[in-house]
Parts: C-alpha cells; structure tokens; sequence
C-alpha cells in the first residue's frame, strides 16, 4: 500500500510544482505586458497622441484592475482631451484604490478648475496638502481656487505659504499681488507684482495688473510704460497699441495718441480694431475742440472700414456719427440704419440714429430710435 501512495504524491508534487511554474511564468508575463502597456500609453502622450495613449493605459486596467496607476493616468489624459466626467471616474477610482496616493487629488482640482468650479477644486488641494504640505505648487493652486471663488484674503494666505517654500514661484507673487489689490492692500500689492514680474518678465497677466494698480493710484508715467511693454510682448495683434493709444488720450496727451496709432494703422493695415480706435480719438477730439479737420480724419480712417460687408456695428456707428457731425444727414441715416441690424449692437448706435432722424424731421422715427436705445442699454 505504502509503495503505492509514494508515485500518486510525487506525481502530485510535481503537477503542483508545473501548476505554481505556469502560474508565476503567466505572473510575469502579465507584469511585463502591464508595464509595456504603461510606457506606450507615455510615449504616445509624449507625441500628443491623447487616444493612443487611452488605448493603451485602458489595457492596462484590463490586466490590473487594482492598480492605481493605469486610472490616474487615463483619468490625466481624459482631462487633457477635454472629457471631464471621464477624468473624474477614474481620478475618483485611482483615489479610491490607494488613498495616500496625492497625485489624483490634484487632478481632480484641476479638472473642478477646469470646469470653472473653483470652489469644488477647493477640497481636494486642501487634501493634497493634508497629505504633503511642502508641495509650493498645491499651495499656489489651492491659493488660485480660493482667489476665484471670492476669498482673496484666504488666497493670498496661501500664495503666502507657497512663497515660503519657494521664494521664486512668479505666479505665486502674481496671485499674491492680484488678492492684495483686491483687499486695497496696495504697497503689497505692487511689491508682489514688481517681484513677479522681475522672475517672469514675460507676463503679460503681471503686467496688466500693475496696469490697474497704476492707474488707480494715478502713476501715469509708471502705468504708460507698462502699456508700452505690452504692446510689446503682444506685437502679432493691435489691441496692446490702441489700449496704449487710449490711455494717452485719457491722460491728455492726444499727440501722443495719435503716433501711437499711426504705428498701428503702419503696422496692422486694414485693421478694424486700429480704424475704430483711430476714428473714436479724432471724433472725440472734434467734438471736444470743434475742430472741423478732425471730422475729415475720422471719416478718411472710419469710411473704407464701413465699406465693408461684414463691417461691425461698432464701425459703422462711428461712421455715421463722423457723417453727423459733417452735416451728412441722409448718408449718416443710413449708415447709421446698417449699425443697429448688426450684432452685437453697438451700444450709441440707436442713439446716434434717434439724433439723425431728429435733424431730417423724422419726429417718431426719432422717438423709436431713442426708446430702442434705452431699452437696449437697460439691459
């Protein structure tokens, strides 16, 4: 009997043995097809194939479901392709894998950001903090969230905290800055904005700021020469000219004004933008002095831009206004007619034809024009 149970057990050791030698070559395999699946879901990210990328980080959840590595990286490449109830499912399920893990608590916040749910991004970079408190960068994007859900004093705290833990993080002195200022904490504001414009000289969001913050304070040497840097940094497009030109004119320099937008028109030939700036400043100044010349230059920039087909309202009620005050009443109607069939309506466009059709004699043509005009700009 005894001779007989010894092969039945090592035929079952052996079995066993094959079993166990099976089980850990198919282990080993599935670990190196986890891993393999992991580094083509990283590489096709490095090429900006977001899809690929999915493709590959979903074989990995196949094969690891308990792994929360492979939903944090699809749930990160599910918010850059813009599916954000996708990133939340599997940022919430790689947080609910491994609870110590940070990472996913960050992209949740920047997926609640991203949504402009400032306020919900609030919780879990204040759980990422509970679990690291030395992360300046957490400490800023918390700062962020607070800051755009209305708690200034709180965001500046925070942006605060960042900068004791890296004194060169720019953004974090730029939102120290902005919350500063909006607690009327003006000296600090301007020393965090000045510090973070010295780290990212760059900004163009830094020095809009100080834009502000100079104006308000009345610097107008100091806010000019912030606008000329940023007409600058921004010189493919004509808006940082004409603010820079807008300014000049409403701190009285209107020479300065006029070359400002000279270089624009040079610069940027046929664009509406600089037209509508250019025929505002000299219709401005022709109703301000009476000056009949001005007319002329505001009908010489405003009338091939109103010439047009897809001409905005905006230019063609200042077209119509530089006909009104040239005495030009049936074109200047007309004109003006065009300005408020366009949208959006510019907001004078109505008032300016209630004016028209007052001098035709126009009496309730005029009426509705001008009650039009309030309605519009109750709104």
């Amino acid at each position: 009997m005894r001779g007989v149970k010894r092969p039945v057990i090592v035929i079952t050791v052996v079995a066993a043995l094959g079993a166990a030698t099976v089980q850990a070559w198919s282990d080993v395999r599935q670990a190196r097809a986890f891993r393999r699946l992991l580094a083509e879901g990283d590489a096709a990210l490095g090429r900006g194939e977001t899809s690929a990328a999915i493709e590959a980080f979903s074989g990995a959840v196949v094969l690891r479901p308990q792994s929360m590595l492979p939903y944090l990286k699809r749930g990160d490449t599910y918010r850059r392709q813009g599916q954000l109830d996708s990133a939340e499912r599997d940022l919430t399920q790689a947080q609910a894998l491994d609870p110590t893990a940070p990472q996913p608590l960050e992209l949740a916040g920047d997926v609640r950001m991203t949504r402009g749910d400032a306020a919900g991004a609030v919780t879990p970079y204040r759980a990422y903090l509970a679990l690291d408190d030395r992360a300046p960068r957490l400490q800023y994007k918390l700062g962020l969230a607070l800051y755009r859900s209305g708690d200034p004093a709180a965001a500046a705290d925070a942006a605060r905290h960042a900068l004791a833990l890296d004194p060169n993080l720019a953004e974090a002195h730029q939102l120290l800055g902005v919350a500063a200022l909006a607690q009327g904490r003006t000296d600090e504001a301007a020393a965090a904005l000045t510090r973070a414009l010295k780290l990212q000289p760059a900004s163009d969001a830094t020095r809009a700021t100080l834009v502000d913050l100079y104006a308000a304070q009345e610097r107008t040497r100091d806010e000019t020469a912030q606008r000329e840097a940023l007409a600058t940094l921004d010189a493919a497009r004509p808006e940082g000219l004409v603010s820079l030109a807008l300014a000049q004119l409403r701190h009285g320099r209107s020479d300065a004004a006029v070359a400002t937008l000279a270089r624009a028109a040079e610069r940027f030939p046929g664009s509406p933008v600089v037209a509508n700036a250019t025929g505002r400043l000299w219709l401005d100044l022709a109703e301000t002095t009476g000056d009949s010349p001005a007319i002329q230059q505001a009908i010489g920039v405003l009338a091939p831009a109103a010439a047009r087909e897809n001409a905005s309202s905006e230019t063609l009620a200042l077209y119509g206004r530089a006909l009104l005050l040239n005495g030009d009443l049936k074109p200047a109607q007309a004109t003006l007619l065009r300005a408020t069939t366009r949208f959006p309506i510019e907001r004078n466009a109505f008032l300016q034809l209630s004016a028209a059709e007052a001098r035709l004699g126009h009496r309730e043509a005029a009426r509705v024009a001008l009650a039009r005009h309030a309605a519009l700009t109750e709104h």
